[in-house]
């Protein structure tokens, strides 16, 4: 009996560890921002996934998923470096993204 429960322990263990995963890139949209090339954007799409890797490896368990973490993580980085991100449910024809100069008065 002792067996067969750590038997079955075992393989439940080995399942569950099976399920989880590393993120291995966004699933999230991001658009170039204005005025940017697609060489930045390149430049800071790898910047924002190795920070994003790294924010994972860093924060890994917890309540949130890994690869919502990771999303999270790269959409901050790529908003900041003034690309547009898509905003779920916004306003049609809306995206969010950093402004470039003060708004009128």
């Amino acid at each position: 009996m002792k067996t067969l429960r750590r038997a079955t322990t075992w393989i439940a263990a080995v399942l569950i560890a099976g399920c989880a995963h590393t993120p291995t890139g966004p699933s999230v949209m991001v658009l170039a921002g204005s005025g940017k090339t697609i060489e930045q954007f390149q430049a800071d799409d790898g910047t924002c996934r190795q920070l994003a890797s790294q924010e994972v490896a860093k924060t890994s368990g917890g309540d949130v998923p890994a690869q919502q973490r990771y999303d999270i993580t790269y959409m901050q980085c790529m908003y900041a470096k003034g690309h547009q991100v898509p905003v779920p449910g916004g306003r049609p024809g809306y995206n969010s993204s950093p402004p470039t100069s003060p708004p009128p008065r």
